[in-house]
């Protein structure tokens, strides 16, 4: 029996301009091919990453959805980020790509009635595209 934790530790951006030499490999991932200089984005515990598909104009289409809890809002202005994700075992993917369309950054703040519950920043990244949640190979 394989087990797979895919949990995630760890949540990087970067603005989308800078994957423009990057290479996508079809049902494999991608090359970033020179050094990217990612920023950290600092959570509070894990994240979480959903994936879902369906057929659109005899299409397939991806919307990965990437959940964070922080201290504060992450409000990106007129930049357009992607995202890199690390999970507890090491494993990286990208969120995102260079071109068009971009992740959408969504954020909402929680205010518990129970003194256990978790406050706090929610942040969503959504991104809707042909192309999935890409492992970095590099």
């Amino acid at each position: 029996m394989i087990h797979i934790i895919n949990n995630i530790r760890k949540v990087e951006c970067i603005e989308a301009y800078h994957l423009q030499h990057s290479d996508i490999i079809a049902d494999r991932g991608v090359f970033l091919n020179v050094y990217q200089q990612f920023e950290k984005i600092s959570t509070i515990g894990l994240s979480s990453v959903e994936i879902s598909d369906k057929i659109e104009n005899n299409q397939r289409v991806f919307t990965t959805k990437l959940t964070m809890t922080r201290c504060e809002k992450l409000l990106p202005g007129s930049k357009k980020y992607c995202f890199k994700v690390t999970t507890v075992t090491g494993s990286e993917f990208l969120i995102g790509s260079a071109d068009k369309p971009y992740p959408v950054i969504e954020n909402s703040e929680s205010f518990p009635s129970a003194p256990g519950g978790k406050s706090g920043a929610i942040v969503t990244v959504t991104y809707t595209s042909t192309i999935p949640m890409l492992a970095i190979l590099d």
